[in-house]
């Protein structure tokens, strides 16, 4: 009967440590596909080391050992176990406050619920003020790990990244009727297996009863001692069923893992669950820039919908420019593609845009995949292709014919396809309207630029060592009544409204177009030429690429590589719009080149800082080159 006792009380603890590996695969199951192999010998690995050496060392092994086989680390394998730890504080100290209902009042006993209940309480303490004052502890984690190298900082914060994130996604995502279902069998079978193994001890002529055997391996003063430890004095004959009672079920989970392995590679193939990322960046320096400015506690409802946004995708390349929407490279799955969203006010533009695309699918422009728009963001995703290449690094890796030869069916194409539609007269309301919204505006901002603003005092900028007039002097060529009458004739239609040389894309002997720009008011064909002018004649990317500048005076200087290619294809491009065009429409568009920089510096004032002064010194060339081409 003693046996028969042991067998089925190790059976029945086999059942609740199963059960609590389940229970452990949906805290992780959120993120990752659980491997249950793994997590069965972590667990009883972990109690076999808890079983002969003290202070619960197994749960270190265990959060060590499950973690280097996760795809989020040990990390998050810590909040993990954290997690499932917590919920056992919670669950022994239910059952030694009922054992104190139903009468059982030994000192142990009384102590061990004072003991959990204390725990229970300073565990909701904790959780209540993590959430009044999340700003202020995230601000002390940041400047805590700030004090570290690089490295270290980006562990620490992604440590701490990870137990927040994942405490949230698993309270909010968990199906909790079936985590209270697994906590309830995990218990169930527990406390069963102490009774029938207290039950079997009385064969050995051992008084040790169920409470005896509950206090021996929960009471709170066992926490500091191995699980052989608080057998201590037991006759040696006890020892030995004790011994099988316990190691047994582990023993039989450890073989277990290695058939569970063959059996989960094999079910995986047939698997087509999508699990969130906790941190989708992949490079480090894109995790930590991330990081810092998640711990900075900034604008929470950014991060909330980021996450939201980006929590299915794992972000290869941030390949954002010059607006304020974002434009990452990504996977999903098996899926390479890029991934575009706007967060606050700009996202009803980059919807706009979406639609734009949607609605223009007969032009050589790029898929749009599949459009998200919430209250506050917008996102969109498009295809990726193997060999497209921007036309920026394309035209500086082949010839200056077959670049040009590109360009200029490009520019055709959109001659012939799109700016054949809708199109109408430019009205004097409409154009006013721009010249104030996109000259006069923008020009009040540029002048309180941080950066820009001490500049303004002097005629002469020295720009790389080399003389320009300063803004001062062309506010005459930007007033409302001299731009009417160089805007007044153009011509409305459907335009792209943001061809620059980085939003064309090449496809082996085709291309295609991204990004299109829809705010613009003056909706001309012009738009789109100046655009490209930005490019060949302002030497936008250049400027992107840029890093530093310096300030002294009026000089300013930056490391400033001037491309021939470039020079050379501007001057493919000015021949034919000379062909193509009057000298006063030429002067129109060049003229909205200068408007183009006048709505771009905004943006780098609030984004860029310092570097803002650098695309200010492009606006000062090309007033400069554009007033000695066309005349005063």
């Amino acid at each position: 009967m003693v046996w028969v006792l042991l067998v089925v009380s190790s059976l029945l603890l086999l059942l609740g440590h199963l059960f609590k590996v389940y229970r452990w695969q949906q805290f992780i199951e959120i993120y990752e596909k659980p491997k249950t192999n793994n997590l069965l010998q972590s667990l009883s690995l972990s109690y076999i080391i808890n079983f002969f050496v003290p202070f619960r060392i197994g749960d270190l092994f265990r959060i060590w050992y499950s973690g280097k086989k996760m795809k989020n680390g040990i990390s998050f394998s810590l909040t993990t176990v954290i997690i499932d730890r917590i919920l056992d504080v919670f669950c022994v100290g239910i059952i030694f406050f009922t054992m104190y209902i139903l009468g059982v009042r030994q000192p142990v006993i009384i102590n061990s619920m004072i003991f959990y209940l204390l725990a229970i309480l300073i565990i909701l303490f904790i959780m209540v003020i993590s959430l009044l004052f999340n700003k202020i502890i995230k601000n002390i984690i940041r400047w805590v790990a700030s004090i570290f190298n690089t490295n270290i900082e980006l562990k620490i914060l992604k440590i701490s990244y990870f137990g927040i994130t994942s405490f949230k996604d698993i309270s909010t995502n968990l199906n909790k009727f079936k985590l209270v279902i697994n906590t309830v069998l995990i218990w169930f079978f527990y406390l069963s297996s102490y009774c029938l193994f207290a039950k079997s001890l009385e064969y050995f002529n051992y008084n040790y009863s169920f409470v005896e055997v509950i206090s021996s391996l929960f009471s709170n003063n066992t926490l500091n001692i191995s699980i052989l430890g608080m057998f201590k004095g037991l006759e040696v004959n006890i020892l030995y069923p004790m011994f099988l009672f316990i190691s047994l079920p582990l023993i039989f989970m450890l073989a277990l893992s290695f058939f569970v392995k063959r059996n989960s590679d094999i079910k995986s193939k047939n698997e087509n669950i999508r699990y969130l990322e906790l941190l989708p960046h992949t490079k480090p320096q894109d995790k930590l820039t991330f990081l810092e400015a998640y711990f900075s506690g900034k604008s929470r409802d950014f991060f909330k919908i980021y996450l939201k946004l980006n929590q299915d995708i794992s972000i290869l390349q941030d390949y954002s420019a010059g607006s304020n929407a974002t434009t990452l490279l990504c996977i999903k799955d098996k899926d390479t593609f890029f991934r575009k969203y706007s967060i606050g006010k700009d996202s009803e533009k980059l919807y706009e845009q979406a639609k734009w695309l949607q609605n223009h699918q007969d032009l050589n422009v790029t898929k749009v995949l599949n459009v998200k728009k919430g209250n506050n963001y917008c996102c969109y995703d498009m295809p990726y292709y193997n060999n497209a290449i921007g036309y920026f690094n394309f035209v500086h890796s082949t010839t200056i014919t077959t670049s040009w030869n590109l360009i200029k069916k490009t520019l055709d194409d959109l001659n012939n396809k799109l700016y054949t539609k809708n199109i109408r007269k430019a009205d004097k309301e409409t154009i006013e309207k721009y010249i104030e919204d996109k000259v006069n505006k923008n020009l009040k901002k540029i002048e309180n630029g941080n950066y820009i603003k001490p500049l303004l005092k002097y005629d002469i900028l020295i720009i790389n060592g080399k003389k320009y007039k300063n803004l001062k002097y062309f506010k005459k060529f930007l007033t409302k009544e001299y731009l009417y009458e160089i805007f007044k004739n153009d011509k409305y239609s459907d335009i792209h409204g943001d061809l620059t040389i980085e939003n064309i894309i090449n496809k082996g002997k085709s291309y295609y177009i991204i990004d299109p720009n829809t705010g613009n008011l003056h909706e001309s064909s012009f738009l789109d030429y100046s655009k490209l002018l930005q490019s060949l004649h302002g030497n936008y990317e250049f400027y992107m690429n840029t890093k530093s500048v310096e300030i002294n005076g009026n000089q300013i200087n930056y490391l400033f590589t001037k491309s021939y290619v470039y020079q050379e294809l501007f001057n493919e491009y000015y021949e034919y719009l000379k062909a193509k065009f009057s000298d006063k429409e030429i002067k129109s568009i060049f003229y909205h080149e200068i408007v183009h920089w006048l709505r771009l510096l905004p943006y780098k004032i609030d984004k860029n800082g310092i570097r803002s002064v650098l695309f200010y010194a492009g606006l000062i060339i090309v007033l400069n080159d554009v007033i000695e081409m066309c005349g005063e």
